[in-house]
């Protein structure tokens, strides 16, 4: 018997080590009263969703003529640091997310001055993909990662969902996307993150320690 509970344990480990790592996808859908909630009314808002978390912050940056030359300059107008006019919140509608603001709609917009909405969670995902709305064939819109310009100046509606695996950055804690021209607006409907691989799963775990403890009970009762 002995010799048995060896075969199953060193079958289990082999199938262990074969086993590729999983990554989950999560989606954060925003659209129809979403995960997303805004407990202030005038601030940022978060979800959790699967056990990762996201805050959502409206700020705003600058893009002067010429590429790249895109930086942040406050990714989070919600404390007042933006200044009166400078002020900005995240926004939930049917539509998604946008952001809101004096003499500003409520879509991610270049009107008095560049919207910025940036994505922070809780721990690295890869990002994957991001689905806009309340798009027209001339909505633009740059994308940095971990506050660093990555990409500028995509059109929307020739890809939507964007792919956000295609970006030469595409994986950290955060990543925003801006609007800088006077006719861009669009909301953020959904946005799709992997989570980092899992090794081994919980069962196969679960396998190998009961194996292991009925070893142990045959040597104590020898």
């Amino acid at each position: 018997m002995n010799y048995i509970v060896k075969r199953i344990a060193a079958a289990a480990a082999a199938t262990l080590i074969a086993m590729p790592a999983m990554a989950a996808t999560i989606s954060f859908d925003f659209m129809n009263g979403g995960p997303a909630h805004n407990s202030s009314g005038y601030g940022s808002y978060s979800a959790t969703v699967d056990g990762l978390s996201v805050d959502v912050t409206a700020g705003r940056y600058r893009a002067p003529a010429g590429q790249p030359n895109d930086t942040i300059i406050d990714s989070d107008c919600s404390d007042g640091g933006c200044g009166f006019w400078g002020h900005r919140y995240v926004r939930q509608t049917n539509a998604g997310l946008g952001i809101d603001g004096f003499w500003d709609g409520s879509s991610i917009d270049g009107n008095h001055g560049n919207d910025l909405i940036t994505f922070a969670f809780d721990r690295v995902v890869d990002f994957t993909s991001i689905l806009f709305t309340g798009v027209d064939w001339n909505d633009d819109f740059d994308v940095f990662v971990d506050g660093t310009l990555v990409r500028e100046e995509i059109n929307i509606s020739n890809s939507n969902p964007f792919s956000l695996a295609s970006l030469t950055v595409a994986s950290g804690h955060s990543i925003s996307f801006g609007a800088d021209g006077r006719f861009d607006n669009f909301r953020i409907g959904r946005i799709d993150v992997d989570t980092a691989a899992i090794p081994l799963p919980a069962g196969a775990l679960l396998l190998l320690t009961g194996l292991f403890g009925l070893g142990f009970l045959r040597r104590r009762a020898a």
